[in-house]
Formats: structure tokens, sequence, C-alpha cells
């Protein structure tokens, strides 16, 4: 990877659906060498795939939420991950090295909204407790 993917692969991180002339302008390549060395970082893997970036605030879950889970002694990750998949409210999850076993990151209208998810999380087998912090504005956001 040379700097030139570099700067494709940021363009691409703003807008996934940039055009390959203008990939191509800011890359100082033409179109089908761009075309062409997105091709090769998609068949690397350093290109996953691309995504639709949701207007939560359009959309009524305007609200977001880390919550740090703790689980009990002996709860496995495919149980954990069984439990976080049911909630529709959680767009992301990731376990964590830290004091929590893992952290939670939830769309919700508003805080009652965001209690009632905390309660059904609290209740499922395992779950030993849960942390809440309240999302206010994006600071910096690369897409990751």
């Amino acid at each position: 990877m040379d700097e030139t993917d570099r700067r494709i692969l940021h363009e691409l991180v703003r807008d996934a659906r940039a055009s390959l002339e203008h990939l191509g302008r800011v890359s100082g390549l033409a179109p089908s060498s761009v075309k062409r060395r997105i091709a090769r970082l998609e068949d690397s893997g350093v290109i996953r795939g691309y995504t639709v970036q949701l207007n939560h605030r359009a959309l009524g879950t305007g609200v977001k939420a880390l919550l740090a889970v703790y689980v009990a002694p002996g709860t496995s990750r495919e149980s954990l991950i069984a439990s976080l998949s049911k909630e529709e409210e959680i767009v992301r999850a990731w376990t964590t090295a830290g004091q929590s076993d893992a952290l939670a990151l939830v769309h919700v209208r508003d805080t009652d909204h965001l209690e009632e998810v905390i309660l059904r999380l609290q209740r499922m087998p395992g779950f030993a407790h849960t942390r809440t912090q309240i999302l206010l504005t994006d600071l910096v956001n690369r897409g990751g």
C-alpha cells in the first residue's frame, strides 16, 4: 500500500460513493487505474465492504449511548453475542480488555427507551450489571 492508495481510501471513507473520476482527480490517476487499485484493495481485504450511514435523528433514534456490559463468571462469548444480537437498538458491540467485558453502542428514541434497553439486558441470563454513558457530540468520526 502506498500514499496513492491511502488517498483513495481516505476519500472512500469520507464518501463510499465517490466517483472514479473524483478519486482519479485526488489521486492523480486515471479512473481506470483507480478502479484497478480499488479492486486490489478489496481482494486483499483492506476494503471489507461499503455501508450506508443513517441519520438516526431523522429516524427518531437520535440518542446514542455506550453501555459497558459486565457478565457473570462462566458466561460464554457465544451467549453474550446471542443476547446482544437480540436487541435491535444495539448497533455495534465489542469485547474489551478493560473493566467491563463488552461495550455496546445503542441508538434509542429518548432516555425512557434507553432505560428499557438497559433493563432488558440486566434481566438476561449471564448479565451481572451495566454502566451507561450517553453520547453527546461526535468530535471525530472516520467511519471506523
